[in-house]
């Protein structure tokens, strides 16, 4: 385990690094950033989006809390997604969930937590109550687990698609391509997840201007 002596170390190294094989790295970095993602992740430690992907510094703007929640009055979301979209002109959304996530766990357990955990984590609990049979079929916890992981995921899609900002962005023509994905932990692999379209479409979920 890393102390914090070890970090500001770590930092010099990586300083001395980056400038050894281009010595304008920071200078072309400070200039501004143009990422083409826009991530909403888990704030999960281990979930670190830029190793994942093998990607440098400029590539997603990343918006991370617990259980990667999508809230249509989250201020702090909000203006993340519209500075995304209508300032930094990202190509895509990412919403991303992970196997093996301890804000799923705690939401499928049946003990106490403490007023701000529990309020937070409650549509988790609806997404369960509201897929029983479902998740009832699947005999092994972590399967349900998982599963319950890549409903939330769709849980989030559905409201990323539903807020005003984004179906004015599809109405217009112009618009970011919207993404679910799970990080699977025991393997290291980016799993995608299937959008039913038509579906969502036919619901009135998506405009029917929306193309992938």
């Amino acid at each position: 385990m890393q102390n914090y002596d070890d970090l500001l170390k770590a930092n010099l190294e990586w300083v001395e690094t980056k400038l050894s094989l281009d010595k304008d790295y920071f200078k072309n970095l400070s200039k501004g950033q143009n990422p083409p993602f826009l991530y909403i992740g888990c704030s999960d430690s281990r979930m670190p989006i830029d190793t994942f992907t093998q990607s440098e510094p400029g590539s997603f703007f990343i918006h991370r809390n617990i259980a990667n929640q999508v809230f249509p009055n989250d201020m702090n979301f909000l203006a993340t997604l519209e500075y995304a979209v209508e300032q930094l002109g990202v190509q895509h959304i990412i919403v991303s969930g992970h196997y093996e996530c301890g804000g799923i766990r705690t939401a499928h357990e049946k003990c106490r937590h403490s007023a701000m955990i529990s309020n937070w984590l409650m549509p988790i609990k609806k997404i369960e109550v509201e897929h029983k049979e479902e998740l009832k079929l699947l005999k092994n916890e972590d399967d349900r687990l998982d599963r319950l992981t890549e409903l939330n995921v769709l849980e989030q899609l559905k409201h990323i698609f539903e807020l005003p900002i984004i179906r004015n962005k599809i109405e217009s023509g112009e618009y970011p391509k919207i993404h679910g994905w799970i990080l699977d932990i025991r393997h290291g692999n980016i799993k995608e997840i299937d959008i039913p379209m038509e579906e969502w479409k036919s619901k009135g979920i998506i405009p029917k201007e929306y193309e992938k």
